[in-house]
């Protein structure tokens, strides 16, 4: 998998390694579809722009009306994510909204790379449109009516941050869709 970073600001090192930190422990809750993922991974790349320079088709506006574009977002497609992030250097506030965008197009991606093809009904209405008892694939349709129902959770962890020269370890965490105990059951 790769992360391409079109951005000017944030740590690429800091944000490469929260990514990892969560496809691990997505790995430990079924170690059978992480080997599945494994061999998908490498066909995946990830880009990260700047939320300005989101032009408005990538998405779908929903039934919320259209998305500001300074507002961290991303969309999943087959073998791509796009995520629009605040490039800013920040390990607050900034980047916890970041990681909440990129987090769940990740989890989509994972979804898609060990669940490919299976639908799911929806259990709610979503933000992008989607209708309780509307069929999707799991991939979109598990991470929706989770981030829906509030079934997050924080990912803690040890990340290196700083320049090349100067790096040291933090401690950071961040809300991610907490869909573990439906990859140990599938």
């Amino acid at each position: 998998m790769k992360v391409v970073f079109h951005t000017d600001n944030i740590d690429q090192t800091f944000y490469r390694q929260m990514i990892h930190v969560y496809l691990g422990e997505l790995g430990l809750a079924n170690p059978d579809t992480f080997k599945r993922w494994k061999k998908v991974v490498k066909s995946w790349t990830i880009h990260i722009y700047p939320a300005s320079d989101w032009d408005g088709i990538d998405g779908r506006s929903g039934n919320t009306g259209t998305l500001n574009p300074m507002i961290p977002h991303g969309v999943t497609g087959e073998g791509i994510v796009k995520c629009y992030v605040i490039d800013v250097d920040d390990k607050g506030l900034t980047s916890l909204q970041n990681f909440s965008a990129i987090l769940h197009e990740v989890a989509h991606m994972y979804l898609i790379g060990v669940m490919r093809g299976i639908r799911g009904t929806f259990r709610n209405n979503d933000l992008s449109g989607n209708k309780k008892g509307s069929q999707a694939n799991v991939s979109t349709q598990e991470v929706h009516d989770r981030q829906m129902e509030g079934k997050m959770y924080q990912i803690k962890a040890h990340i290196n941050v700083g320049s090349w020269w100067n790096r040291k370890w933090v401690r950071y965490s961040c809300i991610a869709i907490d869909f573990r105990d439906f990859l140990r059951v599938n």
